[in-house]
C-alpha cells in the first residue's frame, strides 16, 4: 500500500464521518485518488462548518501537513487549503494550514 493511501486511511479513521464519502469515491472511480477525495472532504467541511468532526479533520491535517512529507503536503495545500482559503472555516485552521492558505486567500495575506 502506498504512503498516500495509508495517509488517507488514517484520515478516515480519525474522522469516520468521511467514510461514506471515501466509499462512494472509491466505488465511483475504482481506486483512490487522494487529491479528488480530499477535495470532497473540503466540500464536506465547508458545508459542516466548525463542528467537532471538522475540527478533528483540521487537527489531523495540521499534524500531517508537517509530518507527511512533500506529497502529502501538496495534496493538503491543493485539495483542501486552497479551496477553503477564503472560506470562514479558514479561521479554524491551525498555524501551519493558515500559513499555507495565505498565498491563496484573496485580500487576506501575502500574494
Amino acid at each position: 500500500m502506498r504512503l498516500v493511501e495509508q495517509w488517507v486511511f488514517g484520515l478516515v479513521s480519525a474522522v469516520p464521518e468521511l467514510t461514506p464519502y471515501y466509499d462512494s469515491h472509491v466505488r465511483a472511480n475504482g481506486a483512490l485518488d487522494a487529491e479528488v477525495f480530499l477535495r470532497m472532504a473540503s466540500t464536506w467541511a465547508a458545508r459542516q462548518g466548525a463542528t467537532e468532526p471538522v475540527l478533528r479533520l483540521l487537527s489531523a491535517l495540521e499534524r500531517d501537513y508537517e509530518g507527511g512529507g512533500p506529497k502529502v503536503r501538496g495534496i493538503i495545500e491543493g485539495s483542501f487549503v486552497e479551496p477553503l482559503a477564503a472560506h470562514p472555516l479558514a479561521h479554524s485552521f491551525g498555524p501551519r494550514l493558515r500559513r499555507a492558505a495565505r498565498p491563496h486567500s484573496l485580500g487576506h495575506g501575502e500574494r
